[in-house]
């Protein structure tokens, strides 16, 4: 849930200003209240408790000091409850005897409902923080979410320091239960040689210690960068990183535990007292091996992928040249034939010797001349798998991938260059048999070799092949839920999902929505709205404009024109006030001003193209590592993720975001972020021509970018789409029942993942004349659809193979539900190279009739086209405005790592969303002062006008940031200072 509507929360004291915004928004009576203030007290008293009972709805503790009550606040309480306004004094006054401040306080809290915070209380909060503080990354954090955690159970919130103690002995207890699991899994002798080791400096080098060496991520794509990963992961193992047994420790915490080392010099870590040395080093080692892990196998698939396709690339040369060699001899053919000065006899034998020989009478595949070519490679496969010889990979006992990767790496190990003899050599696919059975063993071995990368590459895509040291690559049994839990707790993850447990119930109705859709179709093309051509492609004509459709082009630019010229500077103070997005960011309130610049500083060089140098310029009160700094602490996990959800909120909240969308649907793309060619995980963006990392963003039909992740271009984008949606779903009240998508964002078992999560994906696919209807087999036309349609009807849907599936299709959305595994690994898991997979199979025909049944409406509900279109274009539109925030490209340096990537995204992404955010305010407020004065503006207009705009608004050049204007409301001040001001 956003944080937004809870900004308020432990606050001790009211701010010197509110905004009219806030008041409404925040210390609103209800009638209720007003008429039992009435009711109970006297007139004189009536504005003093109304303060009392607001502040303490909005934070959760008793106000002690009235010595500064913001006008605006008076101003609306007064007219709340009809009374005569009153000055600041006079309210001081009222509480210069405690009984009566005691008194109202006492009132507000009954009113409220609100209990103190009992022994039970105290005891359900400390195994609550035990909890939160595996996830939270400071004292802060876990302070916040303590007051949150009462907040919502309706408890006075203690002071301050009751909750700072608590949450230090949480993280006391967590710290203490992880050296439990360490000195249990690594033995005290292993722990000393990783301290002796991880600060030796390597030789060689200038000063380099092996911790930072480990640190270091992965450059640029190429086999020497694979190697060098390799070795990291190879001292790893001689460490014994692979074998601890760190379960016990959440995933989060160790990830804490290894930023923290990873964050500092070895210098700094090395003074650490010993218990938080072992507990940062062990982890550090752990994860690093996790995610350096992830790194070989997604370098070792990309240099597959390479290789084959420079296979591809000598296939297609070779196909070429020989059908111009090919022309060129029928030609020459040709020729003879014509040349009647020759005798049958002579033309006969010039035609012969124009034949080669040796010529192959075989008609290869494009497929097979590749397997050929990929056997030829001199060097390229077996360098990578000899690369990789160390890597002890694991998989099903059938898996004919691992049973290849085993017979290679023990012919290596004796140093074999050659296959065996025909009656010994290994199983391969009948694809590459002919190959390996070649009479030339050595060839014979290159083809056996070729044939294990390309197998090992799918295996490990879809699972059947893992590594156990890997965070992306593990055994697929252990990331869904087990097998075990599955079978004694099915119903419940079944009921928590909202499905049917057997098949049958949704298989009944669902071919009955089929044949509805057919039949519009079918009434569609009878009366001409659809055409069907000879070739069997469907033809839709394009939409057409409503008649009461208004492009408003003249009130968006008044509209700007009167907002006038803004700095983002002050953009990102103003947004900051009204959301305090920099406490989410910091995890606390800024202490001074430059730690609040920092913030943003760090924000600056994560979500623009600048470095840190060139913000530290930018911002002349800062230093490049006061910025490095920051970008560092951004990256702690769920920092950025909140500060977007508290500026999203904020900018739903105004009346003029209703007219743009209610708020249930989403569009989800990708923006492709221009990267340098020497960064690893970089591909070629097919349309730009130009190498990118990719951006995916899901846009709210109100435009605010509700969730971010970074992706690799070129792979398929369900799994993003899927994921983004189930984590706004699991976090906000009101949930997405629709995401709109292109193309990259669809495959069958992608249409059938989100059905079975609770909403629908919506694609706008390519080449739309050439998709066809699928319908269960053994419907047939003029039976169960139209005859006219069967050119674009195909009978091939197995539903037997839907009910087999069915069970594993459920354990499956209920592990992403449960989050044991992410939608993006979960859908990789079901791609094409998971064929045989039950799960998989009944998702791929389940997702077919889920799409005939969209594509029905597609063809026939104009209204629902032109839906998914608006959303789709709204998601463009605030691409123009990202691609105006980051218009260069992502430095060489930049990237390399997850983390920096994710921090990379979310800065982006918020930036965007203060922009959009602030753009609704100002846009809100000059509409209403157009209207006051009497001006018509109607909604129609409106609802064609979004906050994208971007034109007014200069993003670079001096940053001059106006703190003081906003300290009172942005920086924290201690109470002493406090009340010495107030006085």
């Amino acid at each position: 849930m956003s944080s937004y509507h809870l900004r308020f929360v432990g606050a001790d004291h009211l701010p010197r200003t509110l905004s009219e915004f806030d008041v409404v928004r925040f210390f609103t009576l209800g009638p209720g209240d007003a008429q039992a203030i009435k009711e109970r007290f006297r007139a004189d008293r009536r504005l003093g408790v109304a303060v009392q009972f607001v502040f303490l709805r909005a934070s959760g503790r008793p106000l002690d000091r009235l010595a500064v009550v913001p006008k605006p606040l008076l101003q609306h309480l007064a007219k709340e409850l009809g009374v005569t306004q009153t000055s600041i004094a006079s309210l001081r006054s009222m509480y210069r005897r405690r009984e009566t401040l005691y008194d109202h306080q006492r009132w507000a809290r009954e009113q409220l409902g609100l209990s103190s915070l009992g022994d039970p209380e105290l005891a359900a909060l400390k195994a609550q923080l035990r909890v939160q503080a595996n996830d939270a990354a400071s004292i802060d954090e876990l302070v916040k979410a303590a007051e949150r955690w009462l907040f919502g159970r309706s408890t006075l919130l203690p002071s301050d320091r009751v909750l700072r103690d608590a949450a230090r002995k949480a993280f006391a207890v967590v710290e203490q239960s992880a050296l439990k699991v360490i000195e249990a899994a690594v033995s005290e002798s292993a722990r000393t040689i990783c301290r002796t080791i991880l600060f030796k400096n390597i030789a060689g080098t200038e000063g380099q210690t092996v911790l930072e060496w480990l640190k270091t991520p992965a450059a640029r794509h190429s086999p020497s960068t694979l190697t060098e990963t390799m070795d990291k992961v190879r001292i790893l193992k001689q460490l014994g990183a692979h074998e601890w047994q760190l379960d016990g420790i959440p995933a989060a915490r160790q990830g804490a535990y290894a930023r923290a080392i990873a964050n500092r010099p070895p210098s700094e870590s090395r003074r650490r007292v010993d218990r938080t040395q072992t507990l940062e080093i062990i982890c550090f080692l752990r994860v690093t091996l996790l995610e350096i892990s992830d790194t070989v196998v997604l370098l070792a698939g990309r240099r597959a992928s390479d290789l084959v396709r420079r296979a591809a690339g000598k296939t297609n040369a070779r196909r070429a040249g020989d059908a111009l060699d090919y022309r060129a001899r029928f030609v020459s053919i040709k020729e003879t034939l014509r040349n009647f000065a020759l005798t049958p006899e002579q033309r006969l034998a010039a035609i012969e010797q124009m034949v080669p020989e040796d010529i192959d009478p075989s008609a290869y595949s494009a497929a097979a001349l590749m397997r050929r070519s990929l056997t030829d490679e001199p060097s390229g496969v077996r360098s990578l798998l000899d690369g990789l010889r160390d890597l002890d990979f694991e998989g099903d006992a059938a898996e004919p991938a691992l049973r290849q990767w085993q017979t290679w790496r023990a012919l290596r190990e004796r140093g074999v260059t050659s296959l065996p003899d025909a009656e010994q050599q290994p199983s391969v696919s009948s694809a590459w048999s002919d190959l390996v059975a070649d009479p030339d063993r050595q060839r014979a071995f290159r083809a056996y070799e070729a044939c294990t990368m390309t197998a090992m590459r799918k295996a490990l895509r879809r699972g059947s092949v893992w590594l156990d040291h890997t965070a992306s690559f593990r055994d697929r049994d252990r990331t869904l839920i087990p097998a075990a839990d599955w079978k004694l707790d099915r119903d419940h993850y079944v009921a928590m999902l909202g499905q049917p447990s057997e098949a049958d119930a949704l298989l009944d109705p669902l071919p009955a929505n089929v044949r509805a859709g057919l039949a519009s179709v079918a009434d569609a093309l009878s009366d001409g709205k659809l055409t069907i051509d000879a070739g069997g492609s469907l033809h839709l004509p394009a939409l057409e404009a409503l008649d009461n459709e208004v492009i408003p082009k003249r009130t968006g630019r008044a509209i700007f024109e009167t907002i006038g010229e803004q700095q983002l500077p002050d953009i990102l103070l103003e947004l900051d006030a009204n959301t305090e997005f920099s406490d989410a960011l910091l995890g606390h309130k800024a202490a001074t001003s430059d730690e609040l610049l920092a913030c943003y500083a760090g924000l600056l060089a994560h979500g623009t193209e600048i470095d840190a140098k060139g913000v530290a310029a930018m911002i002349p009160t800062l230093s490049a590592s006061q910025v490095t700094a920051a970008m560092r602490s951004l990256e702690a996990p769920g920092r950025l993720r909140r500060a977007n959800d508290r500026v999203v909120e904020f900018q739903r909240t105004f009346p003029l975001s209703t007219l743009w969308g209610e708020g249930d649907k989403a569009s989800a793309d990708m923006m492709s972020l221009d990267a340098s060619q020497h960064l690893w995980n970089a591909r070629v963006d097919p349309r730009r021509r130009t190498y990118a990392a990719g951006l995916y963003t899901h846009v709210l039909d109100r435009y605010g970018i509700v969730y971010d992740q970074p992706i690799v271009l070129n792979e398929r984008q369900a799994g993003a789409a899927i994921a983004g949606v189930e984590h706004y779903n699991r976090e906000q009240q009101e949930r997405l029942s629709m995401v709109a998508v292109d193309t990259h964002g669809y495959t069958h078992a992608g249409m059938a993942g989100p059905k079975l999560l609770g909403f629908d994906l919506c694609p706008r696919l390519r080449a739309l004349a050439e998709r066809k209807l699928y319908v269960p087999s053994g419907w047939r036309a003029g039976r169960d659809f139209a005859q006219a349609m069967e050119p674009v009807v195909s009978t091939s849907v197995a539903l037997n193979a839907i009910r087999t599936g069915w069970d594993g299709m459920l354990r499956f959305a209920a592990s992403i539900r449960t989050g044991r595994i992410s939608a993006n690994i979960g859908l990789r898991l079901w791609g094409s190279g998971a064929k045989g997979d039950s799960g998989r199979r009944g998702a791929d025909e389940l997702g077919r009739l889920l799409r005939t049944v969209f594509l029905c409406d597609y063809f026939t509900n104009p209204d629902f086209r032109r839906e998914l279109h608006t959303l789709l274009n709204r998601g463009e539109s605030v691409h123009q405005l990202q691609r105006a925030i980051y218009y260069g490209r992502l430095a060489p340096e930049r990237g390399r790592r997850q983390d920096e990537l994710i921090a990379i995204s979310g800065a982006h992404a918020l930036l965007t969303n203060i922009v959009i955010a602030w753009n609704t305010a100002r846009m809100q407020t000059v509409v209403e002062r157009w209207r006051k004065a009497g001006t018509d503006v109607q909604d129609e207009w409106l609802r064609r006008l979004g906050p994208v705009h971007f034109e007014h608004i200069n993003f670079r050049g001096t940053l001059n940031f106006a703190v003081q204007r906003y300290a009172k409301t942005l920086i924290r001040q201690a109470p002493a200072a406090r009340d010495a001001a107030q006085g």
